[in-house]
């Protein structure tokens, strides 16, 4: 193409297509002299004349029509792939790696899943379900599910909700070891910790009281600690997702409030912009805004 200059080449196609220098100068927004020596310019870099210019305005010579043409093609062509890209970045799609606790995957994403893949056809997702505190860039993880508020300067943490948090046994084990009507009377009984979750502290009418939990099993694991209730094995505090509790549970002392934990999604702040990343972010904070 030699040294022509493609904004010369739009600048025509605009001269033609408002038929005069000055209506053309006006919607470029540039003065008409500049206007008219860039058309000028391309003329000599093409080494042929492609128009006439008259007080009535422009009439293309056969040269001009062709090029005129071909010009018109391209920037056609041009815009198209200007859009194809812009369509693509604000369409989510690719890859999706998330990070989850064990019971906020159990008890409230995995409920949701296919309707975001079914929303989202074109998202990949990747989800990670463990306990272990991650790194977001060294693991690659876009969007983190973690309870208590993140530490880090360079991350945005939107908080989806507080979870209602429970003291849960069998009725199996509740027959055999008796029903504890106070905390005090939990040091009596076999207690099922969350060792990374909350402390068990309860209240009761400004009545505050603190129990160390666990002294027959710890574990960093909500569903282990679920299922060694439903076997009787003893008492746990657990979140109250409603799939997570099972039939033959008995909530226990529930006029006792415990402190609830929050849970935020966390991405970084230079990610948050990123179709994928806001898909995923907007469809939670909407999930659980309906909770």
């Amino acid at each position: 193409m030699g040294n022509v200059d493609l904004n010369d080449i739009r600048l025509f196609v605009a001269v033609v297509q408002a038929g005069s220098f000055s209506k053309a100068a006006d919607l470029a927004n540039i003065p008409k002299s500049r206007l008219s020596r860039r058309i000028s310019r391309l003329e000599a870099e093409l080494g042929t004349a492609l128009m006439d210019r008259s007080k009535r305005g422009v009439l293309l010579n056969e040269v001009g029509e062709q090029f005129y043409q071909r010009a018109q093609e391209m920037m056609q062509a041009a815009q198209t792939a200007v859009n194809s890209v812009q369509g693509k970045l604000d369409t989510p799609g690719g890859l999706l790696r998330l990070s989850v606790s064990t019971e906020v995957g159990r008890g409230f994403l995995m409920l949701h899943l296919a309707e975001y893949m079914r929303r989202y056809p074109d998202v990949l997702l990747e989800i990670e379900i463990n306990n272990k505190k991650v790194n977001m860039i060294q693991d690659g993880i876009d969007i983190a599910l973690r309870l208590g508020l993140p530490e880090g300067d360079n991350v945005v943490a939107r908080k989806l909700t507080d979870i209602e948090l429970g003291l849960f046994a069998a009725e199996s084990y509740l027959q055999r070891a008796g029903r504890p009507k106070s905390p005090h009377e939990l040091h009596g009984h076999a207690l099922l910790n969350k060792y990374d979750g909350p402390e068990w502290r309860f209240t009761c009418k400004q009545h505050s009281v603190h129990i160390q939990g666990g002294n027959k099993l710890n574990s960093n694991d909500a569903n282990l600690l679920g299922q060694m209730v439903s076997d009787g094995a003893g008492i746990a505090l657990l979140p109250c997702f409603d799939n997570m509790l099972r039939e033959g549970w008995v909530r226990l002392m529930p006029e006792w409030a415990v402190d609830t934990v929050p849970l935020y999604l966390v991405y970084y702040k230079n990610r948050g912009s990123v179709p994928t990343v806001r898909s995923m972010a907007d469809f939670l904070l909407e999930k659980f805004g309906r909770r």
